[in-house]
């Protein structure tokens, strides 16, 4: 592990302007999504008896995905994709768990952001990932919602790599996140008798 850190100080500031977003209050939540894929028609019945065998608990962060697509169409995109999230429930007011929660969240979703322009009907996948880098810029809730923005400018060699950012919700860029992820097709192991 790498950590370095230092006293707040004024100097100079500036950041990337926070991406377009709907507001959280008017997406639904990842739950509520994939509760939805159960009962849709055009979900293949394949897909929805693998959902319900899994188990939907709610996660301790909230997530509300900005981009609409079709469960039942999951098309292979460009490799971008944004969320609102936050903890569930009120946190103290240290910084620290504000941060811990944060690091958390940012490694839940965020390797799938290399698989996206590789997605096809069908094909399983594998991945994990190798490494994680977090700068934290300024002060944040977690329990507050903060936007997620992620891109994976290359992905080769089994590997995919990736960027995000985090800003809270009036616009102020509070974290900023790389990681390197392993990606690998499943190959199907026929049993010999």
């Amino acid at each position: 592990m790498f950590a370095s850190f230092q006293k707040p100080e004024k100097g100079f500031e500036h950041h990337e302007p926070m991406p377009s977003a709907p507001d959280p209050e008017m997406l639904v939540s990842r739950e509520t999504l994939l509760e939805s894929y159960l009962t849709d028609p055009r979900v293949p019945m394949s897909k929805r008896n693998s959902l319900a065998k899994r188990n939907i608990a709610p996660w301790p962060i909230e997530i509300r995905f900005c981009d609409n697509y079709e469960a039942s169409n999951i098309p292979a995109r460009e490799p971008r994709q944004k969320y609102w999230l936050r903890a569930r429930g009120k946190l103290s007011d240290d910084l620290a768990l504000h941060r811990c929660v944060a690091a958390f969240a940012s490694d839940l979703i965020f390797l799938e952001t290399s698989l996206l322009p590789h997605r096809r009907k069908g094909e399983k996948i594998t991945s994990l990932s190798l490494d994680h880098s977090m700068w934290f810029h300024q002060p944040f809730k977690a329990d507050e919602w903060l936007l997620f923005a992620m891109e994976s400018p290359t992905a080769s060699n089994g590997r995919g790599f990736n960027i995000g950012r985090m800003y809270t919700k009036s616009g102020e860029l509070v974290v900023s996140v790389a990681q390197e992820g392993l990606m690998r097709r499943k190959i199907q192991r026929i049993a010999r008798l």
